[in-house]
């Protein structure tokens, strides 16, 4: 399955590369220019739902979420806006078909076994961000074993696997942790991200990894599968 991206700040769908998000402009995709056009026409090619990273709320600059809502009435959204605890997560259920709570933004271990316990697993999606070949974590606290564990226990629908420093480079470089946390949780379906190129696509696909999150080469109309 492929599940498209869409970057939202300032209400408008934006690229970047690495996740330097200060240098993010808007985006040129061929799919529509305003974040409402390009969900539309995204479901009428094919798409069945879309990625949303929320920055502005990521970075507590502000949030979307009412566009993104919107965008949720059109295609089912998997939301990522920066999770940190329960309350966040009840405000993004009114906005949003599949919370992501992500490494990136994670308060604690114990917190994200309360979530996963007090909400559906099959409507929770976890996104393990990846930053120079390391999960990204807020809390240095928590190491990789741990969330593999966290994995294994509350069998979330969906795991996002994205390496960060790899989005919007068209580039794959070192596969290795990816694929050791795929063989580690064996109890959820994986979504790879960040620099996907068709060629890649297609080399996780012969490992029988066929599940991707895809923004750049999509937008650009160079994606080779069917969405």
């Amino acid at each position: 399955m492929i599940i498209p991206v869409m970057d939202i700040m300032n209400n408008d769908c934006v690229s970047g590369k690495s996740g330097n998000r200060s240098s993010y402009t808007h985006l040129n995709s061929v799919y529509g220019d305003t974040p409402l056009d390009i969900a539309k026409n995204l479901k009428k090619a094919g798409a069945k739902a879309v990625y949303i990273a929320d920055l502005d709320k990521i970075e507590n600059t502000g949030d979307n979420l009412e566009l993104i809502s919107s965008i949720n009435n059109i295609i089912p959204v998997l939301l990522d806006s920066g999770i940190s605890n329960i309350n966040d997560i009840k405000n993004d259920k009114n906005k949003c078909t599949y919370p992501i709570l992500a490494t990136e933004t994670l308060n604690s271990i114990k917190e994200t076994y309360e979530i996963f316990n007090n909400h559906n697993s099959n409507q929770l999606v976890f996104s393990i961000d990846i930053k120079n070949n390391h999960v990204l974590l807020k809390n240095n606290n928590i190491e990789l074993n741990d969330i593999i564990k966290l994995i294994n226990k509350v069998k979330p629908k969906y795991t996002i696997i994205l390496n960060i420093s790899q989005v919007g480079t068209k580039k794959q470089s070192n596969t290795q942790l990816t694929e050791k946390i795929i063989k580690k949780t064996p109890h959820t379906t994986h979504f790879i991200a960040g620099g996907l190129t068709n060629k890649t696509i297609h080399e996780y696909k012969m490992k029988n990894i066929n599940n991707f999150l895809v923004g750049t080469i999509l937008h650009e109309g160079n994606l080779e599968s069917k969405l």
